[in-house]
């Protein structure tokens, strides 16, 4: 292996992730695999993590400033067509080479489970946050395959809900026995669909819908139903807006057919993304020096409406993130043609490109006693 790991040793670790390809929230090969790579390389490592069994810490070296890697484990039902795999080799990569550069303060990565909101630990970021896993960080980076270079985050605020119609069965030739629990979802689905159509196009207002369950025959009169609704904006009044007017739909459609609803959030609310442009300007300069001009999305530019909980970890310390192209524009994020991206050789070669410009990155800050001024430091 040398005096430094090869960036070989780090393409197997994406390969790997790749293959596990295991949902939020049982992640348990893949964090394993993880915290035993770090293990290797000299990290002391705790896992399970804050009340996660799937999340773990790894730390090297002592003092100031305190860089955290943000290490993305899950995948999607149609595998890593959100390119997490890639997101965890950079992470445990530009880790391990900052260690063997000899960085000043003390590297730490942590495992976040269940990104994609699927499981126990759905958005776990924010579970991190609210216990304390950032305290004494001062400040952390994030990462993402793209179908362009990327410097900085554009996230919503954004949350998952579930609602639930409860009515009650009976056969279809005694409709009026039965309460229509598919009915009532329906006709809040109508609804709703409306609400995003309706909102200025300023306001960024985006609901996802779909049917988790509406029933268990044709013949019988639906007694359950299950509407997942994703919900974002960037205008936070505006989504507070629609979130309440979500829930009155609901309701009233609920009181038209006479069932019951029941409301559930399924992830944390994800905040709004905020950049702290002096360190996204560093990576930018960096990718720069190898021939990329990444877009600036720190400065506004190219607006985007993909929701993260990283965007939770940005409001309580300095996050900078790299988006790293691995696919053509018309390519969709969490298509199979994705997944069939990120498992590529391709991938892998941009991918010692970001890790280099990170890793050069985390040195030059540390280097910089001005710029250190402008992080609070812990």
């Amino acid at each position: 292996m040398g005096s430094e790991t090869s960036f070989k040793e780090i393409y197997k670790v994406s390969k790997k992730v790749f293959e596990f390809a295991e949902l939020g929230s049982a992640e348990f090969n893949t964090s394993a695999f993880l915290a035993d790579f770090l293990t290797k390389n000299h990290f002391t490592v705790k896992i399970p993590y804050k009340g996660m069994k799937t999340s773990f810490r790894a730390e090297y070296g002592s003092g100031k400033p305190e860089v955290c890697f943000l290490c993305e484990e899950d995948a999607l039902p149609n595998g890593h067509s959100c390119g997490h795999n890639l997101i965890a080799a950079w992470a445990v990569g530009s880790a391990v080479r900052l260690k063997e550069k000899g960085y000043k303060g003390r590297i730490v990565v942590i495992g976040t489970p269940s990104e994609e909101g699927i499981g126990e630990y759905a958005g776990s970021k924010d579970r991190l946050v609210k216990a304390g896993a950032f305290k004494d960080i001062d400040f952390a980076l994030g990462f993402h395959p793209d179908s362009r270079w990327n410097v900085g985050c554009i996230s919503p605020l954004n949350v998952d809900l579930e609602l639930t119609f409860i009515g009650k069965a009976s056969h279809i030739t005694e409709a009026g026995k039965g309460r229509n629990a598919l009915d009532a979802l329906v006709d809040a689905y109508t609804m709703i669909r409306k609400l995003a159509s309706s909102s200025p196009k300023s306001e960024h207002v985006v609901i996802g819908m779909f049917v988790k369950e509406g029933g268990s025959a044709a013949n019988v009169i639906p007694e359950k139903a299950v509407l997942e609704i994703d919900l974002r904006s960037m205008n936070e009044r505006s989504f507070r807006s629609i979130y309440n007017r979500v829930i009155e739909i609901a309701k009233r459609s609920g009181k038209r057919y006479g069932v019951k609803v029941k409301l559930e959030k399924t992830t944390p609310l994800y905040q709004k993304y905020e950049n702290p442009v002096f360190l996204d300007e560093i990576l930018f300069n960096n990718l720069k020096k190898r021939g990329i001009i990444p877009v600036k999305l720190y400065s506004g530019r190219k607006l985007q409406i993909g929701a993260t909980d990283e965007a939770n970890v940005s409001r309580v310390v300095p996050t900078c993130h790299i988006d790293m192209k691995i696919a053509p524009e018309n390519i969709a994020g969490h298509s199979s043609a994705f997944r069939d991206y990120a498992g590529s050789e391709s991938a892998l070669t941009s991918l010692k490109t970001a890790i280099e410009a990170t890793v050069e990155s985390c040195v030059e800050i540390s280097n910089d006693k001005e710029l250190l001024k402008r992080i609070p430091i812990s």
